[in-house]
Order: C-alpha cells, then sequence, then structure tokens
C-alpha cells in the first residue's frame, strides 16, 4: 500500500495565506480562491471540535475580543439591513464581498503560524509579485495599443486594463513600497543582496505607482514620505529645530515631486475638474463627478441619518437623487458614491458608519501597542481609500483590507515583525 508523507499543517497554511497575498496582484477575484482554500483548511482538521470550543473560551477572555466583536457586528449589520432593504441582489452581493469580515477573524485567531520571519518572507513576495504584475500590465497594453502610440501605451486606464481599476490596483503597489522602505531602513542586518533587490523594487513599485497615477495612493505616499521624514530628524533634539529642518526638507521634496510630469499633470487635473460642476458632469471628470455625488448623497444622509435606506440601496438612491437633480449624465454612466463612509451611511445609519470608524480606531490602538508599523501603516491606507471611494463594495479592497488586517491582529505576540 502507498503511505503518503503527512501534511505539515503550519506549512500548507503558509502556503496559502502567501498564495492569498499574492493573488491580489493580478485579478480582483481570484482571491477568492485562496480564501476558499484557508476555510478548507481549516475545516479539514482532526482537532476542529477542539479548535472551535477553544476559540469561544479564547475569546471570551481574550483582550481581542472587542476588535473580533466590531469585525462581526459591521458584517451581521449589513445582513440586517436586508430587512429595510428593496435591493435585494445588490445587497447580498454587498453581504459576499464582506464576509471576510466574519470569517477571517474564525480562522486566524484559531490558526495563526506568521512569525517574523514568514511576514517578511510573505511581504517579499507579495512585493515581486506587484512588480511582475505591473510588467504584464504594460505588455498587455502595449500589445493592445502600440499601434496608436507609446502615450496611449502608457495612459494609466490602458496599462491597467488587464488587471483591474487603477485605482484599486495602486493600493498594492504603495503598500508594498512602505514594506520595502521598512525593511530597507530597519536597523536588521541586511546583506548586500537583499539591499539591492529591496532597492530595485522600490524603484519598480514607484515607477508603476507614477504611471497609475492614482491620486488616493500618491496622497498616501506622501503620508508616508513625511513620516520617514520626521523619523530621519530624530537626530536633532530640539524640537523647534526638528520642526525647522522637517518642514524645510517637506518643502524642498514637495518642489521636487511637483515638476514631475505624472504628477503635476494629475494635480493640474484635480485644480481643472473640480471647477467643472455643471449639471452635465461627465463620469470621466474624476473630481467633478465625485463632488456632484457627495453633494447628493449628504442631502440623501440628512433625510434618513439614523437606519439609512437598507443594505444594497446606495448606489440606486443616488441614482434616482441624480436624475431628480438633473445629473442625468451621471445616472446614464451609473454614477455609484465613491465614499465608503457615505456609502455605509446612505446603507445602514449612523450605527454602521460607528462600528467602521471604531473598528479603524481599536485597530489602530492594538497595532500602536504592539510596536507593529507595519501593519499600522495600513490603516491609514484604508481610511483615504473609505474616503474617496466604496473600497468595502467591491472585491479588490474588502478582501485585501480585511485579510491583512485580521491577520496581523491574531498573530501572536511575540513573533511580530516589528521595525520601531
Amino acid at each position: 500500500m502507498i503511505q503518503f508523507p503527512a501534511i505539515n499543517r503550519a506549512s500548507l497554511w503558509y502556503f496559502l495565506v502567501v498564495l492569498t497575498a499574492v493573488s491580489f496582484t493580478w485579478s480582483e477575484r481570484l482571491s477568492s480562491v485562496g480564501v476558499i482554500l484557508l476555510i478548507a483548511h481549516w475545516l479539514l482538521d482532526s482537532n476542529l471540535m477542539n479548535k472551535i470550543s477553544s476559540f469561544w473560551s479564547r475569546l471570551a477572555t481574550s483582550r481581542l475580543q472587542l476588535i473580533t466583536i466590531l469585525l462581526w457586528s459591521f458584517f451581521l449589520l449589513h445582513v440586517l439591513g436586508l430587512l429595510w432593504s428593496q435591493q435585494m441582489v445588490e445587497g447580498w452581493q454587498s453581504i459576499e464581498v464582506k464576509l471576510t469580515f466574519m470569517i477571517l477573524p474564525v480562522l486566524f485567531s484559531t490558526e495563526n503560524y506568521l512569525d517574523a520571519k514568514k511576514t517578511a518572507t510573505i511581504f517579499l513576495i507579495f512585493s515581486i509579485s506587484c512588480c511582475l504584475s505591473f510588467f504584464y500590465a504594460l505588455g498587455y497594453s502595449y500589445v493592445h495599443y502600440h499601434g496608436k502610440g507609446w502615450s496611449v501605451v502608457t495612459q494609466r486606464m490602458n496599462i491597467s486594463e488587464g488587471i483591474m481599476h487603477p485605482g484599486y490596483y495602486s493600493n498594492y503597489f504603495a503598500y508594498a513600497l512602505v514594506w520595502c522602505v521598512f525593511e530597507l531602513t530597519s536597523n536588521k542586518k541586511t546583506g548586500v543582496y537583499m539591499r539591492s533587490i529591496l532597492t530595485v523594487l522600490i524603484l519598480i513599485l514607484v515607477t508603476a505607482l507614477l504611471f497609475l497615477i492614482s491620486k488616493t495612493a500618491i496622497l498616501y505616499v506622501a503620508c508616508f514620505i513625511a513620516f520617514m521624514v520626521w523619523l530621519s530628524t530624530a537626530r536633532f533634539r530640539q524640537l523647534f529645530l526638528r520642526t525647522v529642518v522637517f518642514v524645510v526638507s517637506i518643502g524642498i521634496i514637495g518642489v521636487i515631486t511637483t515638476q514631475i510630469p505624472n504628477i503635476r499633470n494629475r494635480i493640474i487635473e484635480t485644480f481643472h475638474d473640480s471647477s467643472q460642476l455643471n449639471k452635465d458632469v461627465p463620469l470621466a471628470n474624476s473630481t467633478g463627478s465625485r463632488l456632484a455625488a457627495w453633494h447628493n448623497e449628504w442631502t440623501l444622509i440628512k433625510e434618513n441619518w439614523l437606519t439609512g435606506y437598507g443594505t444594497g440601496e446606495a448606489n440606486m438612491t443616488l441614482k434616482n437623487k441624480l436624475i431628480n437633480d438633473g445629473y442625468i449624465r451621471l445616472a446614464e454612466e451609473n454614477m455609484h458614491t465613491h465614499n465608503q463612509v457615505f456609502h455605509t451611511w446612505l446603507e445602514l445609519g449612523i450605527l454602521g458608519v460607528l462600528l467602521m470608524f471604531s473598528i479603524l480606531v481599536v485597530c489602530s490602538l492594538i497595532f500602536s501597542r504592539h510596536h507593529n508599523r507595519l501593519a499600522w501603516w495600513l490603516l491609514p491606507l484604508i481610511l483615504l481609500n473609505i474616503l474617496t471611494d466604496d473600497m468595502l463594495e467591491v472585491q479588490a479592497g474588502a478582501v485585501f483590507f480585511a485579510f491583512f488586517l485580521t491577520l496581523f491582529i491574531y498573530q501572536k505576540r511575540e513573533d511580530r515583525l516589528s521595525y520601531s
């Protein structure tokens, strides 16, 4: 009889986590496969019943009880919101996207083999995958648009066409960049070979961000640069002198970066688009269309701020309001809320918004207490995205953020990777 070698659960779990992390950079939907495999891995355990019972006993005494309840409550409130919703199809789609807020806390709190070394390896592979994905995206654009000239090939929407929307896509490059910079500037003994790899990765990631030129991602990177500059001024012990050096350094960096054509053009475009506010504003005007949508969303929120209109109702309610207010073109182009805060408020009322921000605040406290800078810097990325887009309504946003948040939250404290 053939005997198969015993499968090491920890190694298989680690492989599936890496697989899921890599999948984000290649397809908006592919991460579902990784999550499903993680669920199957969790269920196919001879100690399943003991694992379930230990989860409940651990939850009752753990300091992570609050964040687990908040994550579950945010998901369950969406289920409850179906009771007063007329858009059941859209409602169930919203719930499906947010299933990870319910499932991953159970998976990662009961079985989490991530240590500092594995965390670094995961992010190295994730960063390399981002770069390879970008090369594929460039190749895809070249194959489809090379006949129209290089300027068309390098257009942000054409580059990302083969993967996903550049706004979603840029988030992965921005977060990978944060890890690479932390790893390169850390006090760890990193060899010349590894430092060379990190430097190359940083150059490719920055190049990708400049081509994709997402305003949200660029703003996030700008915040991170300011943070790193502030850390670099720690040698100045006098607060006043340190502040002066910091402000001057930021000013110089700001002047230099705004001379980069892609960034300068994006800034000019933003100011131009924001001045083109009329009833015929097109969806292609990303700033003007958002301002029009946000104005109408806030009007709707004030009419039903307490309970909202129900799960799945936000975009249809907005569309009807746009039509009534004369924004026919935006309505015909299926303009959506482009703001997760307003989206959640429209659907679930004020309680949904409070839960969403409570999750961010509690995560910030957990990561700060554990001196986990890498995990903490996921939070500004989430915050900027929910303020400028309805990122928790798409798999590229909701699953990505829930995956890394819960992976960090339920990691054993002694095994955490720290860049403090």
